[in-house]
């Protein structure tokens, strides 16, 4: 089924714009940016996923690039001297959707050639560098994306069988190999620029304070995602949840049986069902675990992330499981570890605590967070994503580090836990401060920064940090904590307001701020 909904739907050369102008969704690359969030597979599909009980797991083996001699992304100069298109392929180690493409497309001897020829070929783990994925990537892997030397966008698609990948590359090559159509693109992409900048000009979007109506308007959107057939992620359920408004997507989702191992796999709901993945993340269950505490469903799945996700020998959890097996039929374990994962598998436990009483679950989020705390954090006082990478810091890490920290103060209070919180707010209030008012998603590398205001696969950086500054002020009546909460609101929800109903994390921020405003 999946195969089929892949090869009915793409298209290229696909036009890559901005993600509020992609109203009538066709292909599968433009449903996931519309959709955001990869959804839950039901378990009516957990047959086809292959789920079991076996408890010993082998490491996933690193992908395999094929015939291809990639490059990393710290290479990309190398386009400008070479004079060529980057070839940005963004995949994961536990997709077989992009397993099946290497062997397919890039061990074609043909494609190989082609792709050495007339590109510079780059990949990309979308886990371990989120912010090119939130950047260029097209909602979900795989991802191909040709951008031009100096990183500009041109055309890209998702999953490709043999045939469309080399028409795909032929169709880039004549780009290049056409000095006049290149300049033509170029003139082009710089009128575009400049219509851009004066409708701006002329018709700026609003800069919105929050308020009770905006507050009204905001779950409206929320409300109508749902009925469109959507899904608006965990926060977006949360906040409606939070609201006392019912939601039956957290009851669908489990009552349809998750896998046969306890935990939820990858997919995307859309207006033509759902589409499937038998990849499982672990941070998308440990997402659910905090909706399904708001319903008393939290206990099966929290045992089923303790056990599933665990890596041999260590107390934090590791990405996920594959999405395929090895040949003797093994399940194969992601064994990564990053920060911001098991912080969201801290606050889904403190929320599974909270709706069981059962102390295990609580026991074993703090043992998470102080191993989180040691292993992670750098001399600067920030997290880092995973101790193998050497990335950027990203704000979603230390933000959801800090709202586990905050979730744990509001169970144990334990006073560290308030003072680790304020001390790490006060350090990224700082460190990631945008003049917008919002939050850039990492440091360094401003220069090419973004404010992210939607959820994807997680929750947007500066959601999660708005509402941690509420908490904040909630415990502390500290004004300034609330006044950069409103700056980060008033910056982010007015330019979103089209697709206000996809950014879960910060209807829950714009929800405490009304609340607390008005006591």
């Amino acid at each position: 089924m999946c195969q089929a909904f892949f090869e009915r739907f793409r298209r290229f050369p696909m036009q890559r714009v901005p993600y509020f102008f992609l109203q009538n969704l066709c292909t599968i690359g433009q449903v996931l940016r519309k959709n955001i969030w990869i959804a839950l597979v039901l378990g009516f599909l957990s047959g086809a996923c292959g789920g079991g009980n076996e408890t010993a797991k082998l490491d996933v083996t690193a992908l395999d690039g094929g015939s291809i001699n990639w490059r990393t992304w710290s290479q990309r100069d190398s386009a400008r001297i070479l004079g060529r298109p980057i070839l940005l392929f963004f995949y994961t180690q536990r997709s077989g959707w992009c397993r099946d493409l290497v062997a397919r497309c890039f061990e074609d001897s043909e494609i190989a050639r082609a792709v050495a020829r007339y590109t510079l070929p780059i990949w990309v783990d979308a886990d371990q560098r989120p912010d090119l994925f939130e950047r260029f990537g097209l909602g979900g892997v795989p991802s191909l994306s040709f951008l031009t030397p100096d990183g500009q966008w041109i055309t890209g698609s998702t999953y490709l069988d043999p045939d469309d990948m080399i028409d795909l590359l032929r169709w880039v090559q004549i780009l290049y190999d056409n000095p006049d159509r290149l300049v033509r693109l170029e003139v082009q992409r710089a009128e575009l620029k400049r219509r851009v900048e004066r409708d701006k000009k002329k018709d700026p979007r609003p800069r919105i304070s929050p308020s009770a109506a905006l507050l009204h308007r905001v779950r409206d959107s929320l409300k109508s995602v749902i009925k469109s057939g959507f899904d608006p992620g965990p926060e977006g359920l949360l906040a409606l949840a939070e609201a006392g408004i019912d939601s039956p997507l957290i009851n669908f989702a489990h009552s349809a049986r998750r896998d046969t191992d306890g935990v939820y796999v990858l997919g995307v709901l859309t207006h033509r069902g759902p589409v499937i993945d038998a990849e499982k993340h672990m941070a998308v269950n440990a997402q659910l675990l905090r909706a399904f505490a708001r319903v008393n469903l939290s206990r099966d799945l929290a045992d089923a992330v303790l056990e599933q996700f665990a890596v041999s020998g260590d107390i934090l959890l590791g990405a996920g499981l594959a999405g395929f097996r090895d040949q003797a039929g093994n399940v194969l374990r992601d064994a990564e570890i990053y920060s911001g994962w098991n912080a969201l598998a801290i606050s889904g436990l403190c929320a599974a605590f909270l709706e069981t009483r059962e102390g295990r679950f609580l026991d074993a989020g703090r043992r998470i967070f102080e191993t989180v705390k040691m292993r992670f954090v750098q001399d600067d006082s920030l997290f880092v994503h995973a101790r193998s990478l050497n990335t950027p810091h990203f704000l979603l890490d230390q933000v959801l580090i800090i709202r586990a920290a905050l979730d744990l103060y509001e169970v144990q209070k334990r006073e560290a836990d308030l003072l680790f919180a304020r001390a790490h707010v006060d350090r990224i209030m700082t460190v990631f401060a945008d003049s917008s008012g919002a939050l850039r998603d990492r440091m360094p590398e401003v220069d090419v920064a973004l404010s992210p205001a939607i959820d994807r696969w997680l929750p947007s950086g500066n959601g999660v940090a708005a509402q941690v500054l509420m908490r904040l002020f909630v415990h502390t009546k500290m004004p300034r904590y609330r006044d950069r909460a409103e700056a980060i609101l008033t910056a982010l929800i007015g330019p979103n307001i089209d697709r206000i109903g996809y950014a879960g994390a910060l209807n829950r921020a714009l929800a405490l701020f009304v609340r607390e405003s008005e006591n």
